[in-house]
Formats: structure tokens, sequence, C-alpha cells
């Protein structure tokens, strides 16, 4: 990141600021993201990661060309992405833990019935 902001710096005649903050955003959120993948299969989720990814390396690539102002969009968006990464994944794991909670309920009800009816 630090090679990336310095190579912005140096390249940047631009009067638009570099989006350093925007891209710290976009690359932690893309980082949880990632790393909640491993135990994602919501096709959704995978889908927003992998673009998350491919704008915070095509922001990467804006910076360095010191096109900050378009830079700052791209990360935004690759930001977004990953966010919308992180909620669909947090929804099939409480949509799993749902399921769980159900045949738990459905197991202590069989347990029931049969503890009722052997009286």
């Amino acid at each position: 990141m630090i090679a990336v902001t310095a190579l912005a710096v140096v390249g940047c005649g631009a009067t638009t600021p570099i989006p350093a903050d925007k891209l710290t955003r976009a690359q932690q959120r893309v980082r949880e993201a990632d790393a909640m993948a491993a135990t994602v299969t919501d096709p959704k989720a995978l889908s927003h990661l992998q673009l998350a990814k491919e704008q915070l390396t095509y922001g990467k690539r804006l910076l360095i060309e010191g096109e900050n102002k378009d830079a700052r969009w791209v990360l935004m968006r690759a930001e977004a992405d990953a966010e919308a990464a992180l909620a669909l994944g947090n929804v099939q794991a409480a949509k799993a833990d749902a399921q769980q909670t159900i045949e738990a309920i459905r197991q202590a009800m069989a347990l029931i019935q049969q503890g009722g009816s052997g009286s």
C-alpha cells in the first residue's frame, strides 16, 4: 500500500488528493471478505468478492497512473462489493445456524413426544 501511495504521489500532478483512506478501507474489506470466502458457497457472495478484488486492483493501477478522482470511485465500488460479499456470506451463515436450531428443536420435540407417549 505504501508503495502504491508513493508511486501515486510521484506520478501525480493532479489536484485531486490521493484517496488513501478509500484504498485502506477497500483493502480491509476485501481481506475480510476473502477470509470469509473459505466457508461460503453462495455464488452471489463469491461474485461480489471477485468484483471487489478486480476493482481494488484497478483502483491501485489508477492511483499509480495519477487518476486519483477515478481511483476514488473505483475503490469505493470495491469496498461496496466486498461489503455485499460479507453481507451475503453472513446471510448464508445465519441460514445454516437457523437450520441447525430447527433440527435441534425437532429432535427435542421428538424426545418429548416419545417420553410422553410411553407413560
